[in-house]
C-alpha cells in the first residue's frame, strides 16, 4: 500500500495498533462523495491487514470529500461476534495532498472479526437472570451525593425496597481487556432501580439520584440508580445515581 509506511502490531489483540505515513490516495473521493465510505472501501480491500468487517462498525456521519483538508475521524464498533460491544475504536487521519485526499494514518484498539462459535460461548456465559440481579440490588446499599445549590453537603445510602421498580435496561454489552498475552471478554448488563415515591426522603430528593423527567415541564422527576453487573458472576461493577441526567 505504501513503501514508506510504518506498522505497529498488537500480538495479544491480533490486530494493528497504528499505521503511520500510509499516504494511500482515495481516488474515488470527489466532490459529493462521502469520505468515510471511501475509507471503508480501502479497509474492505485489505482484510489481511485491517481484519475488520465494516458492517460491525458505526461509520461517522456523511462527510463530503470536497471539504476534507486535514481531518481525524473515528468509528466505534457496534458488534463483536454478533453481540453489542463497548470497547473497540478505529480512528483514521485524512489529508489532502496536491488536490487528492489521502488516508494518511490509522490508530486503533480492537479485536479481529470473531466467529459464530465465540458468539455462542458469550451467550452461554450470560447466566445472570433479572430476578437474581434484582435480589442482589435489594441487598446492596446504593450511595448518592447530597447537594445544596450544587455544593456537596454529604451522601445518602439507599437500599432498594420491595415496592421499587427494578429491571434490566437494554441488552448485555461486552468489553475486553488484555491479560498476560491473552484477551478476557467481559459481559455487562445495566439494572435500573426506580425508587417508589413512597420511599423518598429529603436526602434523596436533594441528591444526584433525582433527575427531571425528559421532556417534562420541570415539575416531574424520578429518583433512581443504574447498576452495572457482570453477566456471568452477577458482581456489581458500578453504581450510577440518577436516571439519564447529570446533577451539578
Amino acid at each position: 500500500m505504501s513503501s514508506g509506511a510504518t506498522l505497529s502490531w498488537n500480538a495479544s489483540e491480533g490486530t494493528l495498533s497504528s499505521v503511520i505515513q500510509l499516504a494511500t490516495p482515495l481516488t474515488g473521493c470527489s466532490d459529493g462523495q462521502d469520505v468515510n465510505a471511501q475509507v471503508a472501501g480501502v479497509l474492505a480491500a485489505h482484510p489481511a491487514l485491517f481484519q475488520l468487517d465494516v458492517s460491525e462498525w458505526q461509520l461517522p456521519p456523511f462527510y463530503d470529500c470536497k471539504f476534507v483538508d486535514d481531518a481525524t475521524l473515528s468509528m466505534p464498533r457496534r458488534l463483536l461476534a454478533g453481540k453489542p460491544v463497548a470497547r473497540d475504536v478505529f480512528a483514521y487521519w485524512l489529508r489532502r495532498v496536491d488536490g487528492v485526499v489521502q488516508l494518511a494514518a490509522v490508530n486503533a484498539t480492537y479485536l479481529p472479526v470473531l466467529d459464530a462459535a465465540t458468539g455462542d460461548t458469550m451467550t452461554s456465559c450470560t447466566t445472570l437472570t433479572e430476578s437474581a440481579a434484582a435480589t442482589r440490588a435489594r441487598s446492596t446499599p446504593l450511595t448518592a451525593t447530597v447537594y445544596s445549590q450544587c455544593n456537596r453537603t454529604g451522601s445518602v445510602n439507599y437500599t432498594p425496597r420491595s415496592n421499587d421498580t427494578i429491571g434490566f435496561l437494554g441488552d448485555a454489552a461486552w468489553s475486553w481487556q488484555e491479560d498476560s498475552g491473552r484477551v478476557l471478554l467481559t459481559g455487562q448488563r445495566t439494572l435500573r432501580v426506580i425508587v417508589h415515591p413512597a420511599n423518598y426522603t429529603s436526602a434523596l430528593l436533594s441528591s444526584d439520584a433525582r433527575c427531571p423527567v425528559p421532556d417534562g415541564d420541570g415539575s416531574q422527576y424520578t429518583v433512581g440508580f443504574d447498576l452495572v453487573l457482570d453477566v456471568h458472576t452477577g458482581e456489581i461493577l458500578s453504581v450510577k445515581p440518577g436516571l439519564d441526567c447529570t446533577v451539578c
